[in-house]
């Protein structure tokens, strides 16, 4: 019998990551489809098909509505060290984005949630920030950012998920049919989030463990 090995991942973000739909149905309960629930479901479904009943996921959803990367780097050690995971999600920038913080000072940011990661003995999993339905000058800035993340992430060997790429189209808009808003995302853009996030980062980590 296969030794258990339990996995927990804490998901830190803002509103896209707690999962908030300004347009859902009239029951209350409509209004959250976290890509967290998602991606557990995801997990559940490969390991009965790959023969990973052992591996135990837990996800546990840290995403703030309104947050920036400032806040959640303030809430890191409470919501997500004290909970001693083996990785952290990280989808953040939106929001600075639309604050017109430079871009430098929110990638500066990032880095140090990355790296506050590693010295708690986190792993830290990047996301790329999703993109906006409509033509404004936060796309371009939206863009740059997401470069900056990718050329950290391939220097200093941090897995990531390329959500921009995922639910954009080629004019780095997001593709309408996965929004709510035109920022936020619906049930369908939250599925493609943990489709992506699990086939780019999880289903890796997961195979190594196989090993």
């Amino acid at each position: 019998m296969d030794e258990v090995i339990d996995l927990t991942f804490v998901a830190l973000g803002d509103s896209l990551t707690a999962g908030y739909v300004p347009y859902a149905p009239m029951n209350p309960m409509d209004h959250v489809f976290p890509y967290t629930a998602y991606l557990d479901n995801a997990v559940i479904a490969e390991q009965s098909k790959k023969g990973w009943e052992h591996i135990h996921c837990t996800f546990i959803n840290r995403g703030v509505n309104g947050d920036s990367t400032k806040g959640m780097l303030s809430r890191f050690d409470s919501e997500v060290a004290s909970l001693e995971p083996d990785y952290v999600i990280v989808w953040a920038g939106i929001n600075d984005l639309f604050l017109g913080f430079p871009l430098d000072e929110i990638m500066g940011r990032l880095k140090e949630i990355y790296s506050k990661a590693r010295e708690n003995g986190i792993e830290p999993v990047a996301c790329t920030v999703t993109s906006i339905t409509r033509e404004n000058p936060v796309v371009p800035r939206i863009v740059e950012l997401n470069e900056l993340i990718r050329g950290y992430c391939t220097e200093n060997h941090v897995p990531a998920a390329d959500l921009f790429s995922a639910l954009s189209d080629r004019s780095s808009l997001l593709l309408e049919n996965f929004s709510s808003d035109g920022v936020h995302l619906n049930a369908d853009g939250n599925r493609r989030v943990a489709h992506t996030i699990y086939s780019e980062v999880v289903e890796q980590i997961l195979v190594g463990l196989m090993r």
